[in-house]
């Protein structure tokens, strides 16, 4: 069998209960469909049916990962990029330093559709990553890649391969997750500065102090989310230069919330124009603490012209509308959801 359309994997016990009923050709013709990018007649295939997906995430851990998803469900995939039995982390008296791989030629790709969950492994036929990334994007008109995750305390790869292997591709977002270290995060932010938003949740990354340089950049976008942990001052909630900002901590109080108001009332944090700092989904805040000394009137925030909120999934209250030396209006307001509450401060252009 021709390596366009690799050999599928016979499907175990729990994979035949799940495809029980399934309708084999359709089965068949979504692998085609799926998996078949090395065949022109597949790409030209998929482009007349104008199959679209809307995320594409590239996870460049200790193998290559990339996961594409759409609103159809049973397109969703996640390929996995491994590399070749040669790969000198294999040899472990011969291991070269973390960092200073380059990204590598791939192997063995393995291809795995999550609904229903059924893989395909077949050996690569001389495409490289940024090869891969590109047939994806062709196939099935995705414009961006959406997300960039390092998860691992230090990066396998030396980050200018990764960055030779994004060239050309508009990249929205980079996550330092899991066990993301300091030192990764900042290698793969200063190689890939084009980046418009950053999402931090990596358990070593509690002290914003070893990533203010992070905090001043003009991101479309920054997003915190270290419950517990993440103890953020006022100073350096203040250097956050994004234009939306998310925070999770419950060390962040009502008063530190009054005295950021006040500052951003003397005109403080100008390109600001959504922040959410979300808490534990008890938590009681002190509006009365969190108004103190501000000039402030009532409204409803679901009436308010250009707040979108969250209204569809969480419950919204009253708002509090204050304004900026220089006119400029803000809202701040509180909402709940079935995970957290959170403190909104919106601003109206």
């Amino acid at each position: 069998m021709s390596a366009a359309f690799p050999l599928l994997c016979l499907p175990d016990t729990t994979q035949r209960k799940v495809l029980k009923g399934f309708d084999a050709v359709q089965l068949m013709d979504a692998f085609r469909l799926n998996f078949s990018l090395l065949s022109n007649n597949a790409k030209q295939l998929a482009r007349s049916l104008n199959i679209t997906m809307d995320i594409l995430c590239l996870r460049p851990n200790d193998n290559i990962e990339i996961d594409i998803y759409g609103d159809d469900a049973s397109r969703n995939m996640k390929w996995t990029l491994y590399p070749p039995i040669r790969f000198p982390r294999f040899l472990w008296f011969n291991r070269t330093k973390r960092g200073s791989h380059p990204v590598y030629m791939p192997g063995r790709v393995e291809a795995e559709l999550l609904e229903p969950r059924v893989t395909v492994v077949f050996q690569n036929s001389g495409l490289n990553i940024s090869s891969w990334l590109k047939q994806f994007q062709d196939v099935y008109h995705i414009s961006d890649i959406a997300n960039i995750s390092f998860e691992k305390t230090t990066c396998l790869f030396d980050m200018q391969s990764i960055k030779d292997t994004v060239q050309g591709m508009d990249v929205n977002v980079l996550s330092f997750t899991k066990d993301c270290g300091v030192k990764c995060a900042q290698l793969a932010f200063r190689a890939i500065p084009e980046a418009k938003t950053l999402f931090i949740s990596g358990t070593k990354l509690s002290n914003p102090n070893e990533y203010q340089n992070m905090l001043i950049q003009n991101l479309d976008g920054l997003a915190i989310i270290r419950k517990g942990d993440l103890k953020i001052s006022l100073d350096q909630i203040l250097l956050i230069n994004s234009a939306t900002i998310l925070l999770s901590s419950t060390h962040i109080t009502d008063k530190l919330i009054n005295r950021y108001r006040k500052h951003w009332i003397q005109g403080s944090n100008p390109r600001m124009e959504d922040m959410r700092i979300a808490f534990e989904p008890n938590h009681i805040f002190d509006k009365d603490e969190i108004l103190k000394g501000l000039k402030f009137r009532r409204c409803l925030p679901y009436l308010k012209k250009g707040f979108e909120g969250m209204k569809a999934y969480g419950l919204m209250e009253f708002g509090f509308e204050i304004r900026r030396k220089d006119g400029t209006e803000g809202m701040i307001a509180f909402e709940n959801d079935d995970d957290s509450r959170y403190f909104i401060f919106h601003v109206f252009a």
